[in-house]
């Protein structure tokens, strides 16, 4: 029994065992599986990872044959699938490398070293274009450290090279441009030089780059000019308002003066605030425009003192005329009843006329010379006013300076004559009707067609007796240059936010060299030699450019534009070539409507469009 027993026992024991075994074997299958679920996981992971990277992966054998390819591999170099990408490329360093001396390179550096990184080359597309790759490869080994295979990552970086290349191209194309500007370049950090460039060292007389860079920009300052430039500077500096251009004396390292005018900017350099600034020289500007200042003076001098002189013997002229006029008459008066008077009466009328022509010489002689105050004046006003543009560009202005100038307008404005007090809205089309129509009544004797074309219900703001002047002195001056049998046609029309009064004469017209001067008033287009002054209205009467003078003053007075065009008659090109007076007696033509094609000038006055009010009866 106790053998039994023992065989029992052993046998409980061996079943309990076997029990055990099998709960063990069931734990370990349970691990197993789970293992086995973890590594599917693991698997599908990086598979996802490898199917859908952005870059491309690859493992490729030593002798250059892809191994294994992700989707993206086969984009980058244009293949249908993975799949295309392995059959197709058989040998990488020959159907892949543009330069397959590369790859060998790339193999000798991991032979040496186990990996490459950032690698670029270029490499051919299926369709057989270029592009450019970076790769990172590393080389896999056995247990003998002999390398069975490659495996890395490729990049198509041929937007980014072609970025770098059009940026190296810009910034190869800037560099020339400012080495090779006329301009002195500089980058300024606080007062220190960072760059400058060619330019900038010839301005300056400075021997080198390595000599300027690191100075001071105050040493270029002109001692003169030293304390504005650093208060500018330090103005920048804290944020400031400053001018965006100004000028400034400056010394080169040789204590050469010169001037400068300099723009600058603020812009970010080497993670740093920085200015980069342009200089121009303009020391010869300044020594022309000094030159030019005074050979003005001069001039403005010499003019003033032919002024004052032309006004003191007008108004010199004037006692004497009077005691001769007066003088003259009393002649007459005792000489009128005696038989001796019929034989001098021609002589006495004629000393009486031209009394009255030196009169009328001394009444011009003062309206020229009030005339010219005035445009002078109004032209000073101009001047004030682009200075004063000029000014508020450079710096802030001071208040108390501000009102100064703003005195010393007003105290020129003085010397205006005429005032907007008396503008009035006035029809323009009934105006010149009635002017046309009271100088016509001063024609006897003439043969001209003058007639008005045009709109009706113009309206313009103006000084009736300024309008008068504009229209009459247009009108006058295309009747003394038209010949008989000519025509006149004035024209008033409204384009966009003007309205144009034009006069046009089929005249002699002006030659090219007189055109350059007419509008500068005084200007007669007739050599001085054949002058010989005609009653007004009269065919070549001429003048002395006292209307068209006073048509400009009141153009740069009232803001509208007045201009002309011409062309000399093609028979009398010169002005010493005389026009016969009437179509019918001109030796050149062989009608009416060859001369009026010959030649002609027409007057453009256009006026700003106001508001109507009320209308002016001109009587």
């Amino acid at each position: 029994m106790s053998q039994r027993q023992n065989t029992r026992e052993e046998l409980l024991a061996e079943i309990a065992g076997l029990r055990q075994r099998i709960v063990e074997l069931e734990t370990t299958q349970t691990e197993f599986s789970q293992i086995e679920a973890t590594l599917r996981k693991t698997e599908e992971k990086y598979r996802s990872i490898f199917e859908d990277a952005m870059e491309g992966i690859f493992q490729t054998s030593v002798d250059g044959r892809f191994l294994s390819a992700n989707p993206s591999l086969s984009r980058v170099h244009g293949y249908d699938s993975p799949q295309d990408l392995i059959e197709s490329i058989t040998n990488i360093s020959k159907q892949l490398y543009v330069n397959p001396e590369d790859r060998a390179r790339t193999m000798e550096k991991i032979e040496r070293e186990g990996s490459v990184r950032n690698f670029e080359t270029q490499m051919y597309s299926k369709d057989g274009s270029i592009h450019w790759i970076s790769m990172n490869i590393r080389a896999v080994r056995d247990k003998f450290n002999m390398i069975r295979y490659y495996e890395g990552t490729m990049l198509d970086i041929t937007e980014r090279k072609k970025a770098e290349a059009a940026l190296q191209e810009s910034e190869e194309r800037y560099r020339t441009a400012i080495e090779n500007s006329n301009d002195g370049v500089a980058i300024i950090q606080g007062y220190t030089l960072q760059y400058v460039n060619r330019r900038f060292l010839e301005m300056f007389e400075f021997p080198s780059t390595e000599e300027a860079i690191g100075e001071s920009v105050l040493t270029t300052i002109h001692p003169d000019d030293l304390s504005r430039v650093r208060d500018i500077n330090q103005r920048r500096q804290r944020g400031e308002p400053v001018p965006s251009r100004y000028e400034f004396k400056g010394i080169t390292r040789n204590g050469r003066t010169i001037y400068v005018e300099v723009s600058a900017a603020t812009i970010p350099y080497r993670n740093a605030t920085v200015y980069l600034v342009y200089l121009r020289d303009v020391t010869e500007r300044k020594e022309a425009e000094e030159a030019l200042i005074q050979s003005r003076n001069a001039l403005e001098s010499l003019n003033r003192a032919k002024t004052k002189a032309v006004n003191h013997i007008s108004h010199e002229l004037k006692t004497p005329l009077s005691v001769i006029q007066g003088s003259m008459r009393l002649i007459r008066r005792k000489l009128e009843p005696t038989a001796q008077y019929v034989s001098i009466r021609d002589l006495v009328d004629s000393i009486e006329r031209n009394l009255q022509r030196l009169f009328n010489i001394s009444r011009e002689t003062d309206q020229i010379f009030r005339l010219s105050q005035e445009l002078e004046a109004v032209m000073l006003v101009g001047d004030l006013d682009r200075l004063w543009q000029r000014m508020e560009s450079l710096s802030e202005v001071p208040a108390d300076v501000r009102g100064h100038w703003n005195s010393l307008r007003e105290w020129i404005g003085q010397y205006f004559a005429a005032s907007t007090q008396f503008f009035q809205s006035i029809d323009l089309y009934t105006f010149v009707v009635s002017v046309v129509e009271r100088m016509k009544a001063r024609l006897p004797g003439r043969d001209l067609d003058i007639r008005v074309d045009g709109a009706n219900d113009l309206f313009i703001s103006m000084d009736p007796q300024i309008l008068r002047d504009i229209a009459e002195g247009l009108i006058k001056n295309a009747i003394e240059n038209t010949p008989d049998g000519g025509s006149i046609r004035i024209g008033l029309e409204q384009k966009d936010d003007r309205i144009v009064l034009s006069v046009t004469d089929t005249g002699v017209g002006i030659t090219e060299e007189n055109k350059r001067f007419l509008l500068d008033g005084l200007h007669h287009a007739k050599e001085t030699d054949l002058y010989s002054s005609r009653k007004p209205l009269e065919f070549g009467a001429g003048g002395k450019g006292l209307d068209l003078l006073r048509i400009k003053y009141y153009s740069l007075r009232f803001g509208f534009d007045i201009s002309f065009e011409s062309n000399r008659c093609v028979h009398i090109p010169t002005d010493r070539d005389l026009c016969p007076g009437n179509i019918s007696k001109c030796p050149a033509i062989r009608g009416t409507e060859e001369c009026l094609a010959s030649g002609g000038t027409t007057f453009t006055v256009s006026f700003p469009v106001r508001k109507r009010s009320a209308s002016v009866d001109e009587t």
